[in-house]
Order: structure tokens, then sequence, then C-alpha cells
């Protein structure tokens, strides 16, 4: 097994491989609309766009498949790094029952092919994302990447024509929306998209705790083990507030029977399978072996009450933990927009443009060190991380600030 921390710091480490190709986009698509001829009228204008178009489409299309190749080996050494702590985790629990420990994955064929089958299908989770064809019904990256241009070239030409905005006042602001936003990575036929960052993560995340949890249950069945422990986490999901699988809350920590005994949470209770349930999508829930009348309990019921109780003092409130994640994770997102803003506005020679970034990173990182002076929490370093934004950088950015 692998706690909920551990899920989700080896899914951050694992969705760090891609970052570069966020950054790349946004540079690519910023370079293309600082140079647009926005002056240019009827047919031209098209013929401009087109032309911007097609080289930053041909440009994606070349950078998408270099990183493929050199993300795959960087996440398959996280991913086998992942599942041999998920094997020593479960282990513990055998030693500590008495228990003779299940074959490892070093030497057991099957439990190789567990590995190998869930990092195959994360990565194909991320390849699919990078082809140009629509699956179904959604435009993938390239498409959407491409439809975020053509809005934004198009909402620069409308503006110059109508005399709305000045040309440098339209870079400023497609610097600021692309910093802000995000590359676009996948529109729904619903109209919602769903941002790079965001699709990455959650293809990391699933693969990883999936892949773990399929080990856990191998090893179960290979030794004869029925009863399964849930892991509990501060914020889970409610769902729909009842007691049923897409209430994260209402099954975590406690004991499920692989087989259906009575007395015991059943597979289907806790939608194994359902990308709503156990083990779903963006879960970070998972399990370890218990033995009735051996085995000493993870969790007590005080301890599952204390996950949803208000314990982190901020600016004269109390938060629970999910509330103190989320405030935490929003102030991690101003540091990265910032520090993406000031790296465009460096690409597209827009000074002005990056110390005011400057500012803005200095005022947020201010901030996220005063919650965590407040609540006690933890710097979480590869969160605020862009790739770009180095030792020089900051050094620039901290005494562009300053000024």
């Amino acid at each position: 097994m692998l706690t909920p921390s551990q899920v989700e710091d080896y899914a951050q480490r694992a969705a760090a491989a891609f970052d570069d190709l966020e950054l790349d986009i946004l540079t690519d698509i910023a370079r293309r609309i600082a140079k647009a001829d926005y002056m240019t009228e009827g047919a031209q204008w098209q013929a401009e766009r087109a032309k911007a178009m097609g080289a930053s489409r041909q440009h994606m299309a070349e950078r998408m498949e270099r990183l493929m190749a050199t993300a795959a080996p960087r996440v398959a050494v996280i991913f086998a790094q992942a599942m041999l702590d998920a094997e020593e985790q479960d282990n513990r629990f055998y030693r500590a029952a008495g228990q003779p420990e299940p074959e490892g994955i070093g030497t057991s064929a099957v439990a190789q092919q567990i590995v190998q089958s869930g990092y195959r299908r994360t990565m194909n989770t991320l390849y699919n994302l990078t082809q140009t064809r629509a699956l179904m019904n959604n435009h993938n990256l390239p498409v959407a990447v491409q439809e975020q241009l053509g809005r934004m070239l198009d909402k620069g030409h409308m503006d110059v024509a109508t005399g709305a905005f000045s040309y440098d006042q339209i870079v400023r602001r497609g610097i600021k929306e692309l910093a802000a936003e995000g590359v676009d990575a996948i529109t729904y036929p619903s109209g919602h998209t769903d941002k790079l960052e965001t699709v990455v993560l959650r293809a990391m995340r699933t693969g990883i705790n999936q892949t773990a949890t399929d080990i856990s249950q191998h090893n179960a069945n290979t030794m004869n083990v029925d009863i399964m422990e849930l892991s509990a986490h501060g914020g889970a999901r409610t769902g729909d507030g009842g007691q049923d699988f897409t209430n994260h809350s209402w099954w975590q920590g406690k004991l499920v029977s692989l087989s259906g005994q009575p007395g015991y949470l059943t597979l289907k209770d806790i939608g194994l399978g359902d990308v709503r349930g156990f083990a779903g999508a963006n879960c970070r829930h998972n399990w370890h072996p218990y033995w009735p009348g051996i085995s000493k309990p993870a969790y007590t019921q005080a301890m599952l009450d204390d996950y949803n109780a208000p314990k982190f003092p901020y600016n004269g409130q109390m938060l629970t933990e999910e509330q103190a994640d989320r405030r935490q994770r929003a102030l991690e997102r101003q540091i990265r927009r910032w520090k993406r803003e000031y790296v465009l506005a460096k690409e597209t020679d827009q000074p002005d443009l990056q110390s005011h970034a400057a500012g803005r990173l200095a005022a947020a990182r201010g901030r996220l060190n005063d919650f965590l002076q407040q609540t006690g929490r933890h710097k979480q370093q590869l969160r605020e991380t862009v790739p770009g934004f180095g030792r020089s950088e900051a050094s620039s950015a901290v005494w562009a600030a300053r000024r």
C-alpha cells in the first residue's frame, strides 16, 4: 500500500516530467502573439493567422514527440520506486501479524506484469492526450492548444481593429492570461476544458495509486488474505453524502472483505473499478492486509473524526485539513502563475511586465510563508516549481521586486 501523502508525492514527482512541455507551449504561444501583425486586414489576416497556427502546430508536434521519449524513462523510474515502497509498506503488516511475506516484485513475474501494466496504462493516457485524433469526441492537446491560440489571436485582431486596445496592451494581456490559466489540454463536448497541469497530475495520481492497490490485492490473494483495511485522510470526498461508494469519507479507515464476507464492507460497497469509488480517478485511498483478532486497527473512530475537525489556526479561524490543503494549493498556484508570467515576459522582451510579475511573486511568496507560519504546515517546494525559473531568474526577480 501507499499512504495518501506518498501517493501525492510520487504523483507530483512523475507529473514534473511534463512541466517542460507546458512551459514550452506557453512560450511558443506567447511569442506568436507578440509577433502577430494585428493591423493586417481581411484575407491577409487569415493568411497571417494560418501561418502562425501552422508553425505552432508543427513546433508542438515535434516537441511532444521528444517529450514522450524523454519523460517515459523518468516516469518509469518513479513508478518502480513507488511500487517497491508500496510492497515494503505491505510487508510491514505481514511481519507485524507474524505472517510470511509474499513473493517480492523483484522475483514475481505476475507482480512485475501488474506494475508494467499500470505504467503502460498511465503513459497511454498521456500519449493519447498528445495525438491529433479526437477520442470520445474530445479535443485533445494539439487541437485544444490550436483553439486557444486562435482565440487569442482573433481577439487581439478585433481589439486592434476597433481601437479598443493597443498592440502592447494585447501582448501584455495575452501573457498574463497564459500565465494565469496555463495550457488547454482537453476540451469536452460540453465545452469544459481541462488544463494540461490538471490532466497530467490526475493521470499520475490515479495510475500510481491503482497500481499499488493492484499489487496489494495480488499479494493478498496469493497469501490467502481476505480482509483489507482501507487507508484514510483528511478532506476525503463526500460524493452524494450517503452511505455508498461515492462517499469516501464514509468507508475510509474501515475493513473490507475481498470475498464479500458478512460483517464487512464489500468491493461493491467501496466501488472498486468505478471511476468515482475506491482507487478511482484522483483517489488517494489504498489498503493493506488485516487479520481479525491479530492485527491492530490503524484507525480509531476518534482518529477518523479528527480528520475533519478544524485544527489549523489561520487569521483568527480554525481550518480543517481539507480547507488548509486547499488554501495552501491556491497560494502555491499563485506563485507558479507569477513565475510563469516572469518567464514569458522575459522571453517576449516585456521588461515592465517582467518587473510587475517579480513584485507580485514576492507578495505571493510572503502570503504563503505567512500561511505556513500560522498553520505550522510544511512547504511543498515541488508544487512551486516552474521550468525556466531557476536561481538566476529567482535572483533577478528578487532585485526587481525590491526596486
